[in-house]
């Protein structure tokens, strides 16, 4: 009896970190990977390197950019002096992180905010420079919790500027604004927008290999069932296609590696464990 339990924790252990042959239409999964339970609010993820990603936690945690190894281990940590109000993105360039500080459920933030942390700092403690966002046509007042445009969770970098993908709760409309890097009072009108996604983003980067966007979301359902699926739109910014992510739920942060692999993390919540997961997108 003791032999069998010990051989059923084995497996059990070992399949959290199994490659995998899951095939469907649009993708192949890789691999899956448990995180640490200190990420188990994963929010933002960006992957710069083969091999490995930083990643952040969303609000009500401490303000750590924590580096992962492929297999979603901490190898280190980076606090940066400021708050964490709700960061819900990260993304950088050769220079710095950018902390996406733009959670905003209840609509009732006057400006968001986007953090750019040197990576020249080589200290654990880094110094921020803060940029404020105003979205135009913003009404606080008038803004209830879920049931408005003026939330996001994703920062995409491209060249010189930053683009902000909203999580729009009222229309469903995906509104998407252009952010200059270093002037650090901005008042943003959206640029694009993208109608027909089966959800609200949550996630998202730009597939340098394929030269597109690559976005992931979810639909909540009644008794908070999640539905997440993955984007893919052009760099004209009009929609290619979508498909469902199965077997997942709440899906809050992708990335797309310098040879193409899509990598995202899945935030701890009732119906799922706090993951690290490996694509091939095949559409």
């Amino acid at each position: 009896m003791v032999r069998k339990v010990f051989l059923l924790l084995v497996i059990n252990m070992s399949l959290s970190c199994i490659t995998l042959a899951a095939n469907t239409d649009n993708y192949i999964v890789l691999e899956e990977h448990d995180l640490p339970d200190v990420l188990k609010e994963t929010s933002g993820l960006y992957c710069p390197q083969v091999g490995s990603a930083f990643t952040v936690n969303d609000s009500g945690n401490k303000p750590i950019i924590y580096n992962i190894d492929h297999t979603g281990q901490i190898i280190t940590e980076k606090t940066v002096e400021t708050k964490n109000k709700d960061w819900e993105a990260l993304t950088g360039d050769s220079q710095n992180f950018y902390v996406g500080d733009i959670g905003n459920n209840g609509g009732k933030r006057k400006f968001v905010q986007i953090h750019a942390v040197s990576k020249l700092d080589s200290s654990v403690e880094s110094s921020v420079t803060t940029t404020e966002l105003y979205y135009v046509n913003n009404s606080v007042k008038k803004n209830k919790y879920l049931k408005h445009d003026f939330d996001a969770e994703t920062l995409i970098n491209i060249d010189d500027s930053l683009f902000l993908f909203s999580k729009s709760w009222n229309t469903g409309i995906l509104f998407i604004y252009q952010i200059n890097k270093i002037v650090p009072k901005q008042f943003v009108k959206h640029i694009g927008m993208i109608e027909g996604l089966p959800g609200i983003v949550t996630g998202g980067d730009f597939d340098n290999k394929n030269n597109r966007f690559i976005l992931v979301g979810y639909d909540l359902k009644r008794l908070g069932s999640l539905y997440p699926f993955i984007a893919i739109v052009n760099k004209d910014l009009t929609l290619n296609n979508f498909f469902e992510l199965a077997d997942y739920g709440q899906v809050e942060a992708i990335c797309v590696t310098p040879s193409g692999e899509v990598w995202f993390t899945q935030e701890s919540s009732f119906f799922s464990n706090h993951k690290l997961v490996k694509l091939k997108v095949t559409e």
